[in-house]
């Protein structure tokens, strides 16, 4: 949840707890008791929406820890395997060519080198492995690729749903926003001899203004 959502949020939650606080003020079937309904409906809403989207953020998180887990051991058998091949190339020369890679490639270079070896496993299996690779060093890469292939979609999805709830909340936040500028007159309308009313309304539904950023220092 960012600032923005955080700080509207609290004035949302203050402004229900109003609602409740001086419930005594709020006549019954009013228009003003729909609105402070309609609200309240709105701070629950924006409090779930906040919720799954730090739920999916920390989804995220994750699906990140785990891609770069399932990088590793992508490069884990890829090692043994490259070096086999640079092993062979005396003897079978060109072998050292099919089977480069380097740990700083992104992502899909990495992937799509390791599908290349993988493939390379139709016709040189028993080489690779004569010359130090693990046995069934095409499955165990393979393996690896899936593996890997498949926490991209998993980061992928935890960021869209994060996306998605962000979008929610800004609208929430919108909304629930409308019906306190609405409820702000009939508070002074239906608190108009209650000050102590008035001024717990403008404390809740104030909304804090984000730090200000201190200047440099000077020389």
């Amino acid at each position: 949840m960012n600032d923005y959502i955080r700080r509207n949020l609290e004035s949302g939650q203050r402004c229900r707890q109003w609602f409740i606080d001086y419930s005594s003020i709020i006549p019954s079937g009013s228009i003003f008791e729909t609105k402070a309904a309609a609200m309240t409906a709105e701070v629950n809403n924006l409090e779930n929406t906040a919720g799954q989207q730090e739920a999916a953020f920390g989804e995220g998180l994750s699906a990140t820890d785990v891609k770069g887990s399932e990088r590793q051991d992508l490069i884990d058998i890829l090692d043994p395997c490259r070096n086999a091949a640079r092993a062979a190339e005396s003897d079978v020369p060109g072998t050292r060519d099919r089977y480069r890679y380097y740990r700083s490639m992104t992502h899909q270079a990495l992937l799509a080198a390791g599908r290349s070896f993988a493939a390379g496993g139709a016709t040189d299996e028993s080489l690779l492995k004569s010359y130090g690779a693990p046995s069934g060093w095409p499955a165990l890469v393979t393996a690896a690729c899936d593996a890997y292939e498949a926490a991209f979609g998993q980061q992928d999805s935890a960021k869209g749903q994060s996306v998605a709830k962000n979008a929610e909340a800004y609208a929430g936040v919108i909304a629930m926003n409308a019906y306190k500028t609405q409820i702000r007159h009939f508070v002074k309308i239906y608190a108009a001899n209650n000050p102590g009313a008035q001024a717990a309304w403008k404390t809740a539904a104030h909304v804090e203004l984000p730090p200000k950023k201190k200047d440099p220092p000077t020389a």
